[in-house]
């Protein structure tokens, strides 16, 4: 089962896209779940409304909260291999493209925020040592909650 993975919408949304059956046309699969970094499931609601001051007190305009309201920011120290940074800023340069974003247990419909959406940093102590690992920022817009 995938933990943390992208993968394109041309098949029905799951939280185990590596066992869809058929295959997803795109798929990007984290070398590791954010264990020692951040995760952040679609949080950061922003509010729509206003608090108007009247004569008699206030009058309050709360328009709700809608799923696109949602974010989805996930960070790591020292976690992803090369080749999943190039697959992840592949995806990420794609703008405006929607993937499903599943983290094992939920789906989500996504796309890449503009800008930084996606931010990877070498790690010098191992890129001196001939390993290339990266650290990373994903941050994401919710387009709609799948499963």
């Amino acid at each position: 089962m995938a933990d943390f993975a992208f993968y394109s919408i041309d098949i029905e949304p799951t939280v185990d896209p590596q066992s869809a059956d058929p295959a997803p046309a795109t798929l990007v699969v984290f070398d590791q779940p954010p264990i020692f970094g951040e995760y952040e499931e679609p949080g950061g609601n922003r509010v729509r409304g206003s608090v108007h001051p009247t004569l008699g007190g206030v009058q309050v305009q709360d328009f709700g909260t809608y799923v696109t309201d949602g974010r989805i920011r996930i960070s790591e120290p020292d976690a992803l291999e090369a080749a999943t940074v190039a697959a992840i800023q592949a995806l990420h340069e794609s703008a405006g493209t929607q993937y499903y974003f599943t983290d094992g247990f939920s789906v989500w419909k996504v796309q890449f925020s503009r800008p930084n959406g996606f931010l990877a940093f070498k790690n010098i102590f191992w890129a001196q040592h001939a390993k290339l690992i990266y650290s990373y920022e994903i941050n994401l817009v919710v387009m709609d909650k799948e499963v």
